[in-house]
């Protein structure tokens, strides 16, 4: 991996949030695609972003939330 690769890697969240100045992106954009190992890495967290944003999107079941809370509260130790 060269230079241009710990910087893409370094800045990938950044990239992917488009929190970079338009050089940086870019500059990075440039290199994903000269660079398929990168393009891959960032290719794989862009789907995994977009798949956690859909489900947590998702309404959650009242019985599933009933079970988290009846799990902490045995956590948590009984109720003063």
């Amino acid at each position: 991996m060269g230079e241009l690769c710990d910087e893409a890697l370094a800045n990938l969240y950044p990239y992917l949030d488009a929190e970079l100045d338009d050089g940086e992106i870019e500059r990075i954009r440039m290199h994903l695609i000269d660079c398929p190992p990168c393009g891959d890495a960032f290719g794989f967290e862009q789907r995994l972003k977009i798949v956690v944003r859909e489900r947590l999107a998702e309404e959650v079941p009242e019985s599933a939330l009933l079970r988290f809370r009846q799990a902490l509260r045995g956590i948590e130790g009984p109720s003063v």
